[in-house]
């Protein structure tokens, strides 16, 4: 365990970003019991209060659960903890793209809808710059994750609503990290076909319609992403 005394001065901030830190590197894996406090203390070279405040933080954040009797262990964070941005996403559990996907579902379904009754022809020429994009780019795993997910960020834009717009800013960083393992796993083919329907079914203003790929296009991604889970 690579822990390093501790200083004086901040004594708890540097127990706590210890700690952190074995969690965010891996150290610690998610179900692994951690050392007990008087362990910690003892490395540490601190107090066992001090390490309790420590671990408090680190519950409070989501990274560590503590069972009656049995002590403190390593939580499979959820993608929820990561509204707090000081999380790193390296540490997203493995359902987190499946979740991402979930949620997407319910909020996409619907605002795709809304943009198709907003959309300007502004709007659709840029969906339209987007979509080439992603075809030029779709030997490219990452770049065309990239394209991917403007494509979807350009539909909430287009929604006109504050709310939509600003979920998908505070979640961008879980998006992309979602959308990467994505189209690792199933590559472009599946996200140009939908896009292309669903470009066509904004740029007539069809909000049904619309509503209706959307569904499917999510649905679809979830259902070869299952499979392609089950295989590896």
């Amino acid at each position: 365990m690579g822990i390093q005394p501790i200083k004086k001065a901040n004594v708890s901030e540097q127990v706590y970003e210890q700690l952190k830190k074995q969690l965010l590197n891996g150290e610690w894996k998610q179900g692994d019991k951690i050392p007990s406090e008087n362990e910690l203390a003892e490395a540490f070279n601190v107090s066992r209060i001090t390490v309790r405040h420590a671990i408090q933080k680190l519950t409070a954040l989501g990274l560590i659960e503590t069972r009656v009797g049995e002590g403190s262990f390593v939580r499979e964070v959820k993608p929820g903890v990561y509204m707090n941005a000081i999380i790193p996403l390296a540490y997203l559990g493995e359902n987190s793209t499946l979740e991402v996907l979930e949620f997407r579902y319910v909020v996409e379904s619907e605002s795709v809808g809304l943009a198709a009754e907003r959309a300007t022809q502004e709007d659709i020429a840029e969906l339209k710059e987007i979509l080439k994009n992603m075809e030029d780019v779709k030997e490219d795993a990452q770049l065309f994750a990239e394209a991917d997910l403007r494509f979807h960020f350009k539909i909430a834009q287009i929604t006109r609503n504050s709310l939509i717009i600003e979920t998908y800013n505070i979640l961008n960083d879980i998006l992309e990290t979602a959308m990467n393992d994505i189209v690792k796993r199933l590559g472009f083919e599946i996200g140009i076909y939908y896009h292309t329907k669903l470009l066509e079914a904004i740029e007539h203003h069809d909000s049904e319609h619309a509503k209706k790929i959307m569904k499917e296009h999510v649905n679809k991604t979830i259902e070869n992403y299952r499979k392609e889970r089950l295989v590896e």
